[in-house]
């Protein structure tokens, strides 16, 4: 049924497939009830993932394995052994290459291969088979889970380590592997070397300081220490990344230093910072730091005019609006100036939005009505009571 409606749908968003799974591995399970032989089970699975022009069983090996009983499981493993070593023997290959090296059926076997062997634990199996097609960050990162999960601590961080290794040294498209630093640290913690696992999280905050990368310094941070550290990456954060340092500073609430990184950044670096982390800086600082926030709504309504999106240059006069009311009140009108020249410089030629800032400018652009949420909070407060 899947196969056949599937010409008819252009964009289930996935569902289709895992509608697929789930019939899929309904299907086994009462083939299982039923009495049906392991071997014609198999076969036909088998079938399925050989004639599969719609791709409906592309990564269906990860299902199976968790239902599979032993005998299926087995003849199941031992059909991608067997194609696996023939198609490995026909390249000729006498020592490992990059497993982008191999062609297609050699990958695709072998990918099965480390599921089943994933699901049952068999890191032998495992190992032998990446000694044989080359080894990957992610086969390393797979490896240390199998052995962690077995409380082998020091054998996992060694896998850990020796990808790590392998990241640094190419590219490793569809073979990478995110968290393995992250991994590294925990099992550092547990074989009892805290300082190792700090240094490792001081090193990746350095290079990447954010709200993230804070949570996890933060987490191997000794509790008396705890406000030194927080000290030492706003400052290392403030050399290194805005963004970073805006994320770090709302997540602990430093309004002040916030302030600062806005006041001292140019529009520029503002304009620069995704949109919705940049409105989230207004939501916070809006009682307190009047300019900081006029030059965040400098930043959004500029944002607005360089993504060219005409349907946006209501919201885009909006945040104008609000910019001038707050360049007026912190007596900054220098700056308000400054920006209506920049904008009758650039984007003059924008004539839906630019004819309502004129007016905007000359105080003629009407007040803002009250938005659709603001309005539904109102309602909501009366209807309850508060």
């Amino acid at each position: 049924g899947c196969y056949e409606k599937a010409n008819e749908i252009d964009d289930s968003g996935g569902n289709l497939g895992m509608f697929f799974d789930e019939l899929f591995c309904s299907w086994v399970s009462a083939r299982q009830k039923a009495g049906f032989s392991p071997e014609e089970t198999v076969h036909q699975i088998l079938k399925w993932m050989d004639n599969d022009e719609y791709g409906f069983c592309y990564g269906i090996e990860k299902n199976l394995v968790g239902i599979l009983n032993p005998k299926e499981m087995l003849l199941f493993k031992s059909t991608f052994k067997d194609r696996f070593d023939k198609d490995f023997l026909s390249t000729g290959s006498e020592k490992p290459k990059r497993i982008y090296d191999y062609p297609y059926s050699v990958r695709h076997n072998a990918d099965i291969l480390k599921v089943i062997y994933i699901a049952k634990k068999n890191i032998p199996s495992y190992v032998s088979l990446c000694e044989k097609i080359g080894i990957s960050p992610r086969d390393c990162g797979n490896i240390a889970t199998l052995y962690k999960d077995k409380l082998l601590f020091q054998d996992a961080l060694t896998w850990i380590e020796k990808g790590l290794d392998l990241e640094t040294k190419e590219n490793w498209p569809n073979e990478s592997i995110c968290g393995l630093a992250k991994m590294k640290r925990e099992l550092l913690t547990k074989l009892g070397q805290e300082k190792d696992a700090l240094e490792s999280a001081w090193d990746e905050f350095k290079r990447y300081p954010s709200e993230y990368a804070y949570d996890e310094l933060i987490k191997y941070v000794p509790q008396n220490d705890s406000q030194c550290w927080h000290k030492k990456a706003i400052e290392e954060a403030k050399n290194k990344s805005l963004s970073g340092t805006m994320e770090i500073c709302i997540k602990t609430k430093e309004w002040d230093i916030l302030n600062e990184c806005i006041i001292s950044a140019s529009h520029e670096q503002l304009e620069d910072i995704t949109h919705s982390a940049i409105q989230k800086l207004a939501e916070v600082l809006v009682e307190k730091y009047p300019l900081s926030v006029a030059k965040v709504y400098r930043a959004l309504g500029i944002q607005i005019l360089k993504s060219k999106k005409s349907k946006y240059y209501e919201i885009a006069l909006e945040h104008f609006q609000k910019a001038k009311k707050l360049y007026y009140k912190t007596d900054c009108e220098k700056e308000w100036l400054s920006l209506v020249e920049d904008i009758r410089k650039k984007h003059s030629r924008k004539y839906s939005f630019i004819e309502d800032f004129e007016k905007l400018v000359s105080g003629e652009y009407p007040e803002f009505t009250k938005s659709f949420v603001e309005k539904s909070r109102e309602i909501w407060k009366k209807q309850v009571g508060g």
